[in-house]
Formats: C-alpha cells, structure tokens, sequence
C-alpha cells in the first residue's frame, strides 16, 4: 500500500512510512537535480506521461501511478494537501479500516454556488466543458446521464485526491485517460494562459464525480488539511476519526457495473 505525496518542487515534509514523494513533471529535471531530490520517485521513468505537466497536472503522477506500480491501494495527495487533520495525518492502518466499508476515499465535498457546470464556467473556458460532455456522448454513452447529474450538483470532490484498491485505482485511469486524451487531440492551447493550460487536471476533477456516480461507488468523504495555509500543522500518531460514509451520495442515478 502507498500514498503519493504529488509535488512539482522539493518539500520537507515528514511523513509516516508508506507515504511516498512522487515528483511530478520530472521530465524537466536535470540528472543533478533528481540526485539532489533524495527519497522522491519521479514521473518520468516506465510509461508515462511527464511532459504534459503544464495541462495535466498532477495527473501525470496518477498516470505513471496506473502504468508502473503495483501496490494493493493507492492514494494521492499533494505537498500542500493531506487527508486528516493539522495535528494527525491519516494513517494506512485508518485508510484500510476505511475502506473495509467503502470503495474509495475522497476528498470531503466542496459546496459551490448554483451547480457545477456553471461553477466551472465561471472560472474556465464553457467550450472545454462542451467539448468534454460530445466526447462522453460519443464514446462513452452509457455516462451521459450520470454527466448531467454531476453537472447539476453543487458540490464536488476537489484536488483529484483519492484513496482505493489498485483495482479501482486502474479501471477508473482507463477510463479516464481515454476521454481526456481526446479532448486533448481537439483542443488548441495556444492562446491559454497558464492557469487556464492546466485544463485537463480541472476536467478530470469534474470526470471523477462521474464515474463514482455512474458506478454507485460507496465512498468514505474524509477532511483535507492544506498545509500552506495552516501553519501549525503537524502530524502525530493520534486515533483518527473517519468521517460517516455515504453509499449513495446521488441519490438512485447510477449504474453499478
């Protein structure tokens, strides 16, 4: 079992054993910058897709987390973003207690004005969300309804963060990577800036509440501690409380498969 830590610079983090530092978009880095990095797996070794970092964001860490590792659970998490609280960190031991009783877990929800759909329109580009909705209806049909229904939500699971059996980890990437892989081959980033080129990382935040919908996943929402903004955070060996576990977060809309 393993967590990855996504981090696109070095941190001093001490974190308990089976988390692991995972660079993202290493493929920028020099031989003397990764030796420099001790303790850190990076991106850009097996399959992957490191070079696509500036749109993909962490995303080219789940990625090379789906291509090139085993492990019976996986996780990710960020430098600055942890499941637990500021004085406790989720433990392995809580994570697999957890997921005895669910099948993945995700960041507590975020609540946003009106719905998702116009949340992400507010602050994206709408054609990006047009174009991903047509590719869903071409290729994968079956989830139109589950789309709409995420859409019309007001909330979602932020920051891609997630923890579950590899099992899941791989079937959810497949899908995934499949549909944000032809939004790319029809999307012309030319003329986006910085932020607004790490689209497909916004996308894939969107995507997830799909898929657990579509599947009727039981998912386990867990508090996330953003470490930059908490200063004081520090991680003990505390009991640490999981929050209740919702089977059916949508109501009655999704397919289990």
């Amino acid at each position: 079992m393993a967590i990855y830590v996504m981090t696109h610079k070095p941190v001093e983090l001490s974190l308990p054993e089976h988390y692991q530092k995972l660079f993202v978009g290493a493929k920028k880095l020099t031989t003397e910058g990764k030796e420099a990095l001790k303790g850190y797996v990076f991106d850009d070794c097996g399959e992957n897709i490191s070079q696509k970092n500036s749109s993909y964001c962490e995303l080219t860490g789940m990625y090379w987390i789906w291509k090139n590792q085993q492990d019976d659970i996986v996780g990710l998490t960020h430098y600055r973003r942890f499941f637990g609280k500021p004085d406790e960190l989720l433990s392995m031991e809580e994570a697999k207690a957890i997921l005895k009783d669910c099948d993945i877990i995700v960041a507590k929800r975020q609540w946003v004005e009106k719905n998702v759909k116009v949340q992400f329109e507010e602050f994206h580009n709408k054609e990006d969300l047009a174009l991903l909705r047509t590719i869903i209806v071409e290729k994968y049909p079956e989830y139109q309804q589950s789309f709409d229904c995420a859409m019309s939500k007001c909330f979602l699971f932020s920051f891609n963060m997630l923890v579950c059996k590899k099992e899941i980890f791989d079937q959810y990437c497949t899908w995934l990577f499949d549909i944000l892989a032809e939004c790319e081959r029809r999307t012309d980033l030319t003329d986006y800036d910085a932020y607004q080129k790490r689209i497909f990382g916004f996308l894939s935040e969107r995507l997830l509440m799909v898929y657990l919908l579509f599947h009727n996943l039981k998912i386990s929402e867990v508090e996330v501690v953003e470490t930059e903004l908490d200063k004081s955070v520090k991680w003990a060996s505390k009991k640490w409380e999981m929050i209740t576990i919702v089977k059916n977060f949508f109501g009655n809309h999704g397919t289990k498969t």
